[in-house]
């Protein structure tokens, strides 16, 4: 089968939250299936990008590049970079990337991209770049982000909805949180229902917290685990009536045995979310789910399916939803069951390698 050589352009400086490992997963799955992939990082100095090493012990070469539209230089690197390496796709994930790569490239014939990650309006001079010939194909990462593309006259013929995805491997049943409840000084048998997402507003914790606080006035014992990075300050007064049953854990690099010790874990988003990926590692994990009705969400949260869904905004449905799956535990691990399977069919790093490499080869002559 024919190789291709693929360059990735992140806008990401780091490789520590959600689009940024969405990025070092498809390059290392691309990599892994013989093809030649490049990933540039919005950097100054190569050194200066975080755990960029991963990338390297996946087959990934690793560049930097400050991306900097004001500027000739780096755009002129940039340029010269895809034309005398021979690279025949570049891929551009969030907007500072596009326009960055759709300069870059004005006057060339390399296939451009586009990544759309939120259901969030493109602003400025992005739709006018997305409706135009310098993009040659728009991967959506949800059936609702596309839609929402529509909505702003982009043309449909150029969008493909391609899932992201997650490590079936490292997120899986098997797992186990012992010595994370351990950690956190949780009662033997005592429920926890969880939250992984940076503690910023849009990711709903007032929702969650709220909707907690209601769920221990029926069940005493259950505690509150959230993990993401961020100032729990933030949200101290929403968590204050759950007392020390509110854990704010921080980012944490082995997040999988954190999830492990939940027995729930909701998605409480109100806004901005295209697929999201702690719902999809979760369920990876075969843990019964819940979320609320944002964006994309609702393509893997099956409600009565592989998970409960619940209006956004609306504490009281997420706290009887909560309290539905802990007193009807054999349902709970029925929906987790069958969201592991969603999740091992949809969501795999291979079958994502598998459509993005079908839909380069269209473009690539």
């Amino acid at each position: 089968m024919r190789k291709m050589k693929i360059l990735h352009l992140a806008t990401h400086g780091s490789i520590t939250r959600g689009g940024a490992v969405q990025v070092v997963r498809l390059a290392m799955a691309l990599a892994a299936r013989g093809h030649k992939v490049k990933a540039v990082f919005n950097r100054k100095r190569t050194k200066d990008v975080e755990r960029f090493s991963v990338l390297k012990k996946g087959g990934v070469e690793v560049a930097s590049l400050p991306l900097e539209l004001l500027k000739p230089g780096p755009i002129i690197t940039f340029r010269h970079m895809v034309l005398e390496e021979g690279f025949q796709v570049v891929h551009a994930h969030r907007d500072p990337a596009l326009k960055f790569a759709f300069l870059s490239l004005l006057g060339t014939e390399v296939p451009l991209v586009a990544q759309r990650g939120t259901t969030y309006r493109p602003k400025g001079v992005v739709p006018f770049i997305l409706r135009g010939r310098g993009v040659s194909r728009i991967v959506a990462v949800a059936h609702a982000v596309r839609a929402s593309l529509v909505r702003e006259g982009i043309p449909e013929e150029k969008m493909r909805v391609v899932y992201g995805s997650v490590d079936t491997d490292r997120f899986h049943p098997g797992v186990t949180g012992g010595k994370v409840r351990e950690e956190l000084a949780v009662s033997p048998g005592a429920p926890i229902v969880g939250m992984v997402a940076a503690l910023i507003g849009k990711k709903g914790y007032p929702l969650f917290l709220e909707a907690c606080e209601e769920a221990s006035r029926v069940l005493p014992g259950l505690y509150v685990l959230m993990v993401g990075a961020g100032s729990p300050s933030k949200f101290s007064k929403e968590a204050a009536p759950l007392g020390p049953r509110a854990h704010f854990a921080g980012h944490r690099e082995g997040v999988e045995t954190y999830v492990a010790a939940m027995d729930i874990v909701v998605c409480a988003s109100t806004k901005g979310e295209g697929l999201t990926g702690s719902l999809r590692e979760a369920m990876a994990m075969a843990k019964p789910v819940i979320s609320t009705v944002v964006s994309g969400n609702p393509e893997a949260v099956i409600h009565g399916k592989t998970g409960l869904l619940v209006p956004i905004g609306d504490a009281p449905s997420m706290a009887k939803a909560i309290l539905f799956l802990l007193s009807n535990p054999a349902l709970a691990r029925r929906l987790g069951r069958n969201g592991r399977r969603l999740a091992v069919k949809l969501f795999s790093d291979e079958r994502r390698a598998q459509v993005m490499e079908s839909l380069y080869r269209e473009l690539v002559r």
